[in-house]
């Protein structure tokens, strides 16, 4: 199963009106494809979860932010993958994984856009492990 591994960045945003149209916003001025979105809802705050290219530049969107009152931000590794719009993906990708001793934390669906295909994005425990248990569903 072809895997790999991004860079995802995370960003806590006020209950307001226009607070995610303005990360969308700064991100498109600035010339960031957004790749991959996720919306949660916290206690206090909204949660944003994305991946762009180039991520340099989609960090240093996200850095002015969290200087104009925003944040805080974070990022952390994901695993990508592929989907192949099959019935079962997330449950054998999760199984796999609980088989092999990798918690995932969390999962999303990204749609497929500019020829990239549909992705699977999942926050686990063990990054090292989870690719090489996913390499081997291959």
């Amino acid at each position: 199963m072809e895997s790999a591994v991004h860079t995802e960045f995370s960003i806590y945003l006020a209950h307001r009106p226009g607070e995610l149209a303005g990360v969308l916003e700064a991100a498109a001025a600035s010339g960031i494809e957004i790749t991959a979105v996720s919306v949660s809802d916290q206690t206090q705050r909204g949660l944003v979860r994305l991946m762009g290219q180039p991520e340099e530049r989609l960090r240093e969107v996200l850095e002015s932010l969290v200087e104009a009152g925003a944040g805080p931000m974070l990022e952390q590794p994901v695993l990508v993958i592929p989907f192949d719009n099959r019935p079962g993906l997330f449950r054998d990708v999760a199984a796999n994984l609980a088989l092999a001793g990798v918690n995932v934390v969390y999962a999303y669906g990204a749609p497929a856009i500019n020829g990239l295909p549909g992705r699977c994005v999942f926050r686990v425990s063990d990054v090292d492990r989870a690719m090489a248990t996913l390499g081997s569903m291959a």
